[in-house]
């Protein structure tokens, strides 16, 4: 009887211990099972749509050769010339404008995205020059005072587009459920990039003699195109956050900077005109064409008119910081 109770009691032990141990690992599995099967249907690709605007920094402000603004000079009969001279810095850099564009990234763990974006991005500089110069003559033989001035006003500019494709990863910083703080890292490579170059001179002369004055005016236009290395590379950084505002959509904005160089390979003029008549093929080959090359040498009293001059290899910077602001759409 004593042995047949201790079998029972030994029986109901091993079976309350047999219980204990098996709930608690069917529970942990139950749990993981139901957390993979959540994560698998959180969608991983992202649509994103992106735009704002960049301000040029200082390496794009020197782009043109001097701060000239303004020359004039000024003479009275047989004295001497009065020569004064304006100077004033750009306040646009090569690198100015608004930009648009959209993008795919992958969610690869936690940590880590993985993207590419493409965006279109134009900037257009520009720098007038006046020049002056006026003659009078004190002592006029008859009548009123002899006079001869000339004005002219020079505008130069420049207008780059930029189509570019910037493969990027994504670290996230500091991650919460319904926000996080990122940093971006990307190479920039910009295709068929283009750079035109505008130069529109206005000019007025006037003359005064004995009484009579004949007034003149005139516009030179040359247009150039600037054949530029295809692709160009640069680079791009940027900070920026990222919220939740609603189950499969995502708003960021960003601070990001961005540096391309464009490698010119030749200049071409595409345009040459007085008060509208085309003149470009009056001109010689060797004012029509420049190319860049990395070393030359030339014999000015004997260069040729039918081929290109040259020039060494110039290096244009487009260098940039700007915001933007988006929206990304998780894809099913």
């Amino acid at each position: 009887m004593r042995q047949a109770k201790l079998l029972l009691l030994l029986a109901a032990i091993s079976f309350n211990c047999f219980a204990q141990k098996r709930t608690p690992i069917l529970t942990m599995q139950n749990d993981s099972i139901l957390h993979e099967l959540s994560l698998l249907k959180e969608p991983r690709l992202l649509l994103n749509i992106h735009g704002g605007y960049a301000m040029g920094l200082g390496s794009t402000f020197k782009f043109y050769p001097d701060d000239v603004s303004a020359i004039s000079v000024i003479k009275a009969g047989n004295g001497i010339p009065q020569k004064s001279i304006s100077y004033s810095n750009p306040s646009k850099g090569l690198g100015d404008g608004f930009r648009i564009g959209g993008g795919l990234s992958y969610i690869l763990n936690d940590f880590i995205n993985l993207g590419i974006d493409l965006d279109y991005f134009k900037s257009t500089i520009y720098k007038t020059r006046d020049s002056s110069y006026r003659f009078t003559n004190p002592t006029p033989a008859m009548g009123e005072p002899d006079e001869s001035s000339y004005t002219s006003r020079k505008t130069i500019s420049y207008n780059a587009t930029l189509i570019s494709l910037t493969p990027n990863i994504t670290f996230k910083a500091i991650a919460k459920p319904k926000w996080f703080i990122y940093k971006k890292l990307g190479l920039v490579l910009t295709f068929r990039p283009n750079s035109l170059q505008e130069d529109i001179n206005d000019i007025n002369f006037r003359q005064a003699w004995q009484g009579f004055i004949k007034d003149s005016a005139s516009r030179e236009v040359n247009k150039y195109e600037w054949g530029i290395k295809n692709p160009a590379l640069g680079f791009m950084g940027s900070i920026g956050m990222q919220i939740k505002v609603a189950p499969r959509i995502r708003a960021f904005g960003e601070l990001q900077f961005s540096h391309i160089v464009f490698i010119v390979k030749k200049r071409s003029l595409t345009e040459f005109s007085v008060n509208g008549t085309d003149l470009k093929n009056t001109l010689p080959v060797s004012d029509r064409e420049l190319e860049f090359v990395k070393s030359y040498t030339t014999n000015f009293l004997n260069r040729n008119p039918d081929q290109p001059s040259l020039a060494l290899v110039q290096r244009i910077p487009i260098t940039y910081v700007g915001a933007q602001m988006g929206l990304a759409f998780q894809l099913k």
